[in-house]
């Protein structure tokens, strides 16, 4: 999946033998695993299952082991005018030790209690734990041994909150109609029809839907047949092979295609609604060359007679990687040459990749559990960028992966992080875990093992592991066993500290005669030390990139021998080393004087990669803001990179101003408006140079770069560039074909023209909402409602915000609105998120709703904030955004530290000063 992306009631025992609906408890605690149970507890498959009553099920990190699906044959029936569904199915369970329950997942369903049967056996006692998302039915003897028949009927809601079996909105000829979608990763199938829905729990899937005759009826296999009777018809699919319910998908609505066929004869199809197929040309491309590439990687064909990919309006995630059916939203899928900007081709190639990575590392080889969730979207995450360097190599994507390694060191910095492996107790925490450290952090160690076992030693390994489980499930230690065999090297002991522990160490480097003594030490952004160890591949560069070292840090102190190979140190000039070569290790590194005099040097000299002049400048940021370095330091650094060209440093550069000049208007407001100036001063030649309108025959990656500096010093206040903007919007809003403002550059304008705006002046702002209402592009209308709250203004603020409760704007983009709050908002967009908290948390569910504290709570930087956004959510926490909760807090003290130290730090208007008089 790719991301953007309720306590126990009490049993309900079924007396009445006509009642219907198993589906609504009321009361009651939620009974949670202990901690001593740990993730993969599983109830063994003996007694006390044998006897005993229902409540023994209750609260239970996952379902007991003794009854096990091994083929769905499903029936449903979606109203799309009703929004309401019906359904029956029947699974064929092997029953592997005495026992007289079954135990399933149902959730938001009415399940007929009459037509349950088990065989010919009636269960006795059918309890529903609604926490537990679990339907418990008793019989009144033990089962018999094997494989039998469990049939029963259900129906249930179209919901509107994205997961489940839902409806999205669309409009055809005018008129709004409904489609329905499935989206069930993580725990939502069991909205759908009940069923066993953990990942462990694999089965053939047979399906049978019956539609309106006129709409497109898809799921994971092909039609075998359909039949028509008058407007309704019934679509009847193949069955599938072993798959978890997790990955089960049905789309039903109006839509047109372009198709494409792989090297083997796999066809190939996007679905779009009607008039855009054209848009989905590039992802179709994409998908083709990327099922021919992993099918080569994996050196295993992928396994399904057809691929669909289909566009949906109301999408949570950014997309979902069905068995043969995946789904995405529209502007993670479509793409127009003439309305697509060109960081949109890359999203939608990337995320394409990740998406058809998945048919093999999570379809056909799924984790046995979430505990190993990384494994899946870590793994995605890196072979995708894989797939697009292969595609477009002058996209220089493998540095462009650094974002991800970025990201992921800032999360893992925090003492609410979680390691790689996370322990899962309850279903209702799994969706917390599908962020950085799962899909970036996974990736960057992935890459980071690639690198010290060598491409293709590594890629043989893959290809074993994929044939070795595929159509079943593997743990994390299955990966580490196939590629200590196929390689003979130490992987287990040595990704065992990556996985199982939280965090990362810092590497101090310091210059001793001819060594470097170097020493690990976890590093955290609060300034405080950890007891964490890893076993870390260190690699070296001295003086220059062909005399690299490799070697395995095992203990917390070591040293390396550097000679006269690094440059002659009493000279100076040409001598610096750079650990962490190109970034391939997650870890920082933090230098001595010395050392790290002689790296800016090589950085102002242009010795260093692009890679390590992005690395070299993280990790004095984060040094920085953990208080291990100056403030200083990290001015001094950032204005050696006032002549770089390149996008991926740049938008690096341009992670660091932004939170610079964040932290420093609430550090030193005296000093703040110099501090703009010196990051307008390191920006603005690049800007200059690129300027506002495209060249003929630039680069993609200059294309990207424009948007991204002038988007910068529009944001940093640079008049100049806040002034073209304003003029070219207004011949913009004129002519809306004008060549002067291409979609590339448009944030950048929409952002400069909110810059101006109050309540008193709104002109600009009622221009950009009516862009927004009148534009077809998925892109363009999120470029506006991603800065309409970008404004001063506390009631365009308002206004703004109040949008998410309208129609005119759809759920799953809501926190879109929320990404442009600034500084100067944050106490009334506070303010708006307590006294529209219930109303929140009733709208959005999960991680939709983290989303609001993600992009509200960061924005503060004081030790009294954090107690008092702590105080309003101690009664109001759910499971979803506990996680993120924590971490959003603690990011707030974090900065409310760092701003002390800069506000205390001696020379800093100084070194200001200095640095802004210098050529």
């Amino acid at each position: 999946m790719a991301p953007s992306r309720a306590g126990a009631g009490a049993v309900l025992p079924v007396v009445v033998a006509l009642l219907l609906g198993v589906a609504a408890t009321t009361g009651g605690a939620r009974k949670m695993a202990s901690h001593g149970e740990g993730a993969n507890l599983k109830a063994s498959p003996g007694a006390p299952a044998a006897g005993g009553s229902a409540d023994q099920f209750r609260g239970k990190a996952r379902l007991p082991s003794f009854a096990a699906p091994r083929r769905y044959e499903l029936f449903l029936r979606p109203d799309l005018v009703a929004c309401t569904f019906s359904g029956s199915v029947a699974i064929s369970v092997a029953v592997s030790a005495p026992t007289r329950f079954l135990v399933l997942n149902a959730l938001d369903l009415s399940v007929n209690r009459t037509s349950i049967r088990f065989q010919a056996l009636e269960p006795t006692e059918v309890v529903f734990f609604k926490d537990d998302g679990v339907l418990v039915l008793g019989f009144a003897k033990q089962l018999p041994l094997g494989e039998g028949l469990l049939k029963m009927d259900f129906n249930g809601i179209l919901n509107d909150q994205m997961r489940g079996f839902y409806r999205s909105k669309y409009q055809y000829k005018g008129k709004e109609r409904n489609m329905a979608v499935t989206q069930f990763e993580s725990v939502d199938a069991r909205r759908c029809f009940p069923c066993w829905d953990e990942p462990a729990f694999k089965a053939k899937f047979k399906l049978t839907l019956e539609v309106p005759s006129e709409l497109v009826a898809l799921s994971n296999m092909p039609v075998g047949n359909a039949t028509f009777a008058g407007p309704i018809k019934t679509v009847r699919y193949l069955e599938s092979p072993p798959m978890s319910t997790y990955l089960v998908a049905i789309v039903v609505g109006l839509f047109e295609y372009v198709e494409g066929m792989t090297t083997k004869g796999t066809r190939v199809r996007v679905y779009t609604q009607i008039g855009k197929s054209n848009q989905g040309k590039f992802a179709l491309d994409v998908g083709v060359k990327s099922l021919n590439l992993y099918k080569d990687y994996f050196d295993t064909p992928f396994p399904l007679p057809k691929l669909d990919m289909v566009a949906i309006p109301d999408f949570a995630a950014g997309a979902m990687e069905n068995y043969g059916l995946v789904t995405y939203r529209e502007v993670a899928l479509l793409f127009d040459d003439k309305s697509s900007s060109a960081s949109s081709r890359q999203s939608v190639a990337i995320t394409v990749a990740h998406e058809l990575a998945h048919q093999w590392f999570g379809n056909l080889v799924t984790m046995e559990w979430w505990t190993h969730l990384w494994l899946n979207e870590g793994f995605a995450t890196w072979v995708s960028h894989l797939a697009v360097d292969s595609f477009f190599p002058q996209w220089n994507i493998w540095t462009q992966f650094l974002d991800s390694t970025t990201t992921a060191l800032r999360l893992d910095s925090l003492e609410a992080s979680h390691p790689i492996e996370v322990e899962i107790h309850h279903a209702s925490e799994v969706d917390q875990i599908f962020d950085a450290i799962s899909y970036d952090k996974g990736a960057s160690v992935i890459r980071m093992l690639q690198s010290y076992l060598g491409a293709e030693r590594f890629q043989k390994a893959m290809a074993s592991y994929m044939k070795k489980y595929a159509f079943s499930n593997a743990k994390t230690e299955d990966l580490w066993a196939v590629l200590e065999k196929e390689t003979g090297e130490p992987v287990k002991d040595l990704m065992t500290t990556w996985t199982k522990q939280k965090g990362y160490p810092v590497i101090n480097a310091k210059i001793k005669g001819d060594d470097i003594e170097i020493e690990q030490a976890q590093f955290l952004l609060d300034g405080s030390s950890g007891s964490g160890m890893w076993i870390v591949p260190i690699t070296s560069g001295c003086g220059a990139y062909d005399t690299q070292k490799k070697f395995l840090l095992k203990l917390k102190r070591d040293k390396m021998v550097i000679g006269s190979q690094c440059g002659d140190r009493k000279k100076g000039g040409n001598f610096w080393t750079k650990l962490n070569i190109n970034g391939t290790g997650f870890y920082r590194v933090k230098y001595d004087d010395e050392l790290a005099a002689a790296l800016q040097n090589a950085l102002e000299t242009k010795k260093l990669s692009l890679m390590d002049k992005i690395g070299t400048v993280d990790d004095l940021y984060a040094l920085s803001i953990a208080r291990q370095q100056t403030f200083a330091s990290l001015l001094r650094l950032l204005y050696g990179y006032r002549g770089e060209a390149d996008y991926s440093v740049l938008s690096h550069i341009n992670t660091v101003t932004t939170s610079i000049a964040k932290v420093s208007a609430d550090a030193t407001p005296a000093l703040a408006g110099d501090i703009k100036q010196l990051l307008i001063k390191i920006l603005l030649s690049p800007a200059e140079k690129l300027g506002w309108d495209p060249k003929k025959g630039e680069s993609h990656l200059d294309v990207m770069l424009r948007p991204l500096l002038l988007t910068a010093l529009v944001q940093l206040g640079h008049g100049k560039t806040i002034n073209e903007g304003v003029r070219r919007f207004n011949i913009f809003t004129r002519d809306r074909g004008t060549s002067l403002l291409p979609p590339d550059t448009r944030k950048a304008a929409y952002l400069a023209v909110m810059q101006n705006v109050s309540s008193s002046n709104r002109s600009g702002y009622d221009a950009l909402r009516k862009i927004y209402k009148e534009s077809a592009e998925g892109e363009e209308r999120l470029q506006v409602l991603g800065i309409l709250s970008s404004c001063r203004d506390k009631g365009i603020v308002l206004e703004s915000l109040n949008l998410i409760f309208t129609n005119e704007v759809r759920n799953q983009d809501a926190y879109i609105l929320l990404r442009g709050i600034q500084p100067e908002a944050r106490e009334i967009s506070w303010n708006w998120l307590k006294e529209n908290w219930e109303r929140i948390s009733r709208t959005f569910s999960g991680s939709l709703a983290a989303n609001f504290v993600k992009n509200i709570v960061p924005l503060f930087t004081s030790n009294e904030k954090a107690a008092e956004i702590s105080k309003f959510f101690a009664t109001r926490t759910k499971p979803g955004f506990e996680r993120t909760l924590k971490q959003s807090l603690e990011t707030v003290r974090i900065s409310a530290r760092w701003a002390e130290g800069i506000r205390s730090e001696p020379g800093l208007s100084q070194t200001v000063r200095e640095l802004l008089a210098k050529p």
